[in-house]
């Protein structure tokens, strides 16, 4: 993660667009929890990887909190605040004096757990709508808002048949995940994307958590 990190930061430098933005829009279309930010405790003195949680370390502590097993994986990124404390720091490397800010997108992170895999993407079942809109963020100095970017009930794509019978020309294999709504038998079918899917705007109303 750590690597993708830097390649990111050495393109926004290399576009020289630094003192023409304000900053990024983060967890857009995704289920990343917000969480609790970590203290900074990183790998090495100048290091962009925040080590806190790292190496089983402080698993007690609720910003550790790690639904996607990310930290296993040496990333710190476990929730969107750390995600973007690491981001931010390593902007800053290559990028002196840039004050990044950021927008979480919180339309349906309002659940943590729900997936068996995260990779997984498409219509996931048991997701809730998270946060409401707000300037009133946990980190005023990085994040100006949480908003729903991706707007909840919104199909991200369609099952392989579409609801009224036919066969999705569009269908992407991740709408057939096992997390994927519509996936198992007795389920509504899918949408295309964009579409209205009404199955999905109630279970997200219902597991919210704003």
């Amino acid at each position: 993660w750590d690597d993708n990190l830097q390649k990111f930061a050495q393109l926004i430098a290399s576009l020289n667009i630094a003192s023409k933005i304000r900053g990024f829009s983060t967890n857009v279309a995704n289920y990343q929890p917000i969480g609790i930010q970590c203290p900074w405790q990183p790998q090495s003195q100048g290091s962009s990887r925040n080590d806190y949680c790292l190496n089983n370390q402080h698993q007690s502590d609720p910003c550790c909190a790690d639904p996607c097993k990310l930290e296993g994986q040496w990333n710190p990124g476990n929730n969107e605040l750390n995600y973007i404390q690491g981001l931010t720091v390593g902007l800053r490397q290559h990028i002196p004096n840039f004050q990044p800010h950021y927008i979480i997108d919180s339309g349906r992170n309002g659940v943590a757990n729900m997936r068996q895999d995260c990779a997984n993407w498409c219509n996931i079942r048991g997701a809730g709508v998270g946060l409401k809109p707000t300037t009133n963020t946990a980190n005023t100095t990085l994040v100006d808002a949480y908003y729903w970017l991706k707007t909840p009930g919104e199909s991200d794509g369609c099952t392989q048949m579409l609801p009224n019978g036919q066969a999705c020309r569009r269908y992407d294999s991740m709408c057939g995940s096992e997390d994927s709504i519509g996936s198992r038998s007795g389920e509504p079918r899918a949408p295309e994307a964009g579409k209205w899917f009404d199955y999905q705007i109630k279970m997200l109303a219902e597991n919210a958590h704003m």
